[in-house]
């Protein structure tokens, strides 16, 4: 690699930080013009140029490998910290996890969507695996469905560092999510995207999931409905739900409607909401709610009939 002043690169560019910053200006190369190799600079600096390496990069594609490949220093400052720079090991299925994991320090594991057809049957084995408590993050959008039942029964137990877990199956098939899906807990859990699935649990786990920051439901079947007042009472626990989309695939709902409650739930955080039902729906759900903070409400209601569109910014 170069020995190119890095540093000057990146301050050049007005976007590093404090620790970094207040090393290069307390270099006395600026008064001699001499040149700083990058050999030389200490451990801390060079953990904030990886920071901001690895910020401008898919650090889920792994792109952080290149940085413990160069040497033994920079693989030490790289697995010294982690946390800071957010390591990741992604999988993909191409060989069995157990393989991958053993060739690396103990890091959080990222599930993406296989490579290739045959590499679906791997993923299915890691998340039954005992390294499932190692799975933080599960992106499955387009789930084939020859594969999708071996799927949903691989994620029948908790997933306890699970932080964010978004899919789908292909050709808007819908599915359908048994009680027991991810044991009925996720404790963790800070975005949850389904689209196209029956999931009669789905109150119960979001009681358990106060830590959810982001919430879609979309295309949900009739299989899949959800009355305003279960569905009220599920989200008010979610203290800091920032985004919440419902959006259904039918018009139907009960003729006989109950009197919503007099009390309302705070969604105190809540900034963004889509909504995609019946005009009864709509009206029974923000009845039950309350929003302080909301900037963006966009409002589909469905009459039985052609949909109409509305959308309502607040300020």
């Amino acid at each position: 690699m170069s020995e190119s002043l890095l540093p000057y690169a990146a301050r050049s560019s007005g976007t590093v930080s404090g620790p970094l910053q207040a090393s290069l200006e307390a270099s006395p190369c600026e008064h001699r013009q001499d040149r700083v190799t990058i050999n030389t600079l200490p451990d801390g600096v060079l953990l904030e140029i990886f920071h901001f390496y690895v910020n401008h990069w898919d650090i889920e594609k792994n792109e952080w490998h290149t940085l413990v490949h160069l040497c033994q220093r920079w693989r030490h400052v790289v697995f010294a910290s982690p946390r800071r720079l957010n390591l990741r090991l992604q999988y993909e299925g191409q060989r069995p996890m157990a393989k991958m994991l053993d060739v690396w320090p103990v890091l959080p594991v990222v599930i993406s969507h296989p490579l290739s057809e045959a590499c679906w049957g791997n993923v299915a084995r890691a998340l039954k695996s005992e390294h499932r408590h190692r799975i933080c993050k599960i992106n499955l959008p387009g789930i084939p469905t020859s594969h999708w039942k071996r799927l949903a029964a691989a994620m029948q137990k908790p997933f306890p560092e699970l932080t964010y877990l978004q899919f789908w199956v292909q050709n808007n098939t819908v599915a359908s999510l048994p009680d027991s899906f991810l044991g009925g807990s996720a404790p963790l859990l800070r975005l949850l995207s389904l689209s196209n699935f029956s999931f009669s649990g789905i109150p119960k786990l979001l009681l358990s999931a106060n830590q959810l920051v982001i919430l879609r439901l979309s295309n949900i079947p009739d299989s899949g409905y959800i009355s305003p007042q279960d569905l009220v009472t599920a989200l008010s626990v979610l203290s800091r739900l920032e985004i919440l989309c419902i959006e259904y695939q039918s018009p139907l709902y009960p003729a006989s409607r109950p009197r919503p409650p007099l009390t309302r739930s705070v969604l105190p955080a809540l900034i963004n909401l889509v909504f995609r039902s019946v005009h009864e729906y709509l009206e029974d759900f923000v009845a039950q709610i309350e929003a302080p903070l909301l900037r963006s409400l966009y409002l589909w209601p469905r009459r039985r009939g052609r949909p109409t569109p509305r959308d309502h910014r607040t300020s």
